[in-house]
């Protein structure tokens, strides 16, 4: 019996950064959690999905992608599972922005 070979249809690299102007008209942490979750790579990924890769409930992630301001926030325990699930960093890019920190800083200070 002969094993049949598979060409590799694409290659995971991680979480890829988001455009500066993107993360720029970003106002707020809700917004940049839901600005992550509506540029996920895997477009037919459901939030029970997301809600098992992230190991949150799934009733959470309804509150932490909804547009109430009174719901829940997404923890920051669970930011990276989040944008490893929607394979963007949106959410750590607001972040650094929001403390004035370009990646090439943060880059500098882990490196020294």
């Amino acid at each position: 019996m002969s094993q049949l070979n598979l060409n590799m249809l694409t290659v995971y690299e991680g979480p890829t950064l988001v455009p500066s102007e993107a993360v720029e008209a970003i106002p707020t942490y809700r917004e940049a959690v839901r600005t992550c979750w509506l540029l996920k790579r895997r477009t037919r990924m459901t939030r029970a999905q997301l809600a098992e890769e992230t190991g949150c409930y799934p009733s959470h992630i309804t509150d932490y992608l909804s547009d109430n301001p009174d719901r829940r926030e997404l923890p920051a325990k669970r930011i990276a599972a989040f944008e490893i699930a929607c394979g963007n960093r949106c959410i750590t890019q607001w972040l650094a922005a929001q403390a004035h920190l370009t990646i090439f800083e943060t880059l500098i200070r882990k490196a020294a």
